[in-house]
């Protein structure tokens, strides 16, 4: 969907930003309705179209948003946490490939850090990063998120930082208000298509015709109508978990877990993300499940499985989950509920592997 530009054909206030056709290494040119990518290498980077709209945030009170708070809105969590919550390790959200959390957040002086990419700087350059944009772009996007509040500070000591769960408590708005202000707002959805899609799937080793069964191709606009861009989509709650090469999010306003459910199954598998089900049935070779499938989506949402793992129906669940602190924690506490006689731990199967998907693409290189 394409968002008019004013006469003359840029945006007021923020710059000239012009979708513009793309050749990829083969010459192909990939461009869709409204977006444009580049490819750097194998990496796929959202064109946006910006509208008119000025930020009147300044870069100082912008700087004041945990960098930590910014990505849980976007659906990212971290990986582990090291000394007491000062330091948060993500898998970088702004590259892929990033087998062991390799993207820290200093939560006490509010930066970060990309080993993989060897920089970092402050939330501003973060969301440059995310939204390959200019500072007042970047401005602008940041207040549209209604994250910032004038009481806020992130200056904490060295000594004593905030646990980044109270950090996230302080800083989130009524569910309500962050459904209307925070969420980042679908604007279409249809059939699996697009050249760069295909091929970030090609680059996760996902079998083209499985993915087209449960995936849609989205094209959504951040919080404010700041720009149109497109992403992998998979149904989550009211919304849609999102991929592409450089953004991993949710979009809508009610993130919940997946259930393929096949009526006459004896036999439950639980999967972290929908990317490790997706190998799981590439390496079956079938679009076909075994039994009935639940993706979490989100560590966070595990409990909302426990229905289905405590239903008698089935004689056996299989975890899938990822071979690091939450995964480690999640499958533990599945573990602690419904004991070891029905549930199985399948990540002996990928042990060395951050996960199935990881332990994939490392056994086909």
């Amino acid at each position: 969907m394409h968002r008019a530009l004013p006469e003359g054909g840029q945006p007021e206030g923020l710059g000239t930003v012009r979708p513009v056709p793309v050749r990829a290494s083969g010459g192909a040119v990939l461009d869709g309705p409204g977006v444009a990518v580049h490819l750097r290498g194998s990496k796929m980077l959202p064109l946006l179209q910006f509208t008119t709209k000025l930020a009147f945030m300044r870069a100082d009170q912008a700087r004041t948003i945990p960098i930590d708070v910014y990505l849980e809105r976007r659906g990212v969590s971290p990986a582990k946490t090291r000394q007491g919550g000062r330091e948060l390790w993500y898998h970088s959200p702004i590259r892929d490939g990033d087998v062991t959390p390799s993207f820290k957040v200093d939560t006490g002086k509010n930066v970060w850090f990309d080993h993989g990419l060897t920089r970092g700087g402050n939330i501003i350059d973060l969301v440059r990063e995310f939204y390959q944009c200019n500072v007042s772009q970047a401005l602008a996007l940041l207040e549209s998120t209604g994250l910032y509040t004038p009481h806020f500070s992130t200056s904490r000591s060295a000594a004593s930082p905030a646990p980044a769960q109270t950090r996230i408590q302080e800083n989130r708005m009524p569910a309500g208000e962050k459904e209307k202000n925070g969420a980042f707002e679908l604007v279409s959805n249809g059939p699996l298509k697009h050249p760069a899609l295909l091929q970030y799937l090609e680059l996760r080793g996902i079998d083209l015709d499985i993915a087209r069964k449960y995936l849609s191709q989205i094209s959504f606009a951040p919080p404010g109508g700041l720009g149109n861009y497109f992403s992998l989509g998979y149904p989550a709650g009211t919304g849609f978990e999102a991929r592409n090469a450089k953004f991993k999010g949710f979009v809508g306003t009610g993130k919940d877990i997946t259930v393929h459910d096949k009526p006459e199954a004896r036999l439950l598998q639980v999967f972290e993300g929908f990317m490790d089900f997706l190998t799981y049935l590439t390496l079956k070779k079938t679009p076909v499940t075994d039994g009935t499938v639940i993706v979490l989506n989100s560590t966070n949402l595990w409990r909302r499985a426990l229905p289905y793992i405590d239903n008698p129906r089935f004689e056996e669940v299989r975890l899938y989950l990822d071979n690091d602190d939450a995964g480690n924690a999640v499958t533990k506490a599945f573990l602690e509920h419904a004991g070891s006689e029905r549930l199985v731990d399948m990540r002996e199967h990928y042990a060395g592997a951050d996960d199935l998907n990881a332990w994939h693409l490392a056994r086909r290189n």
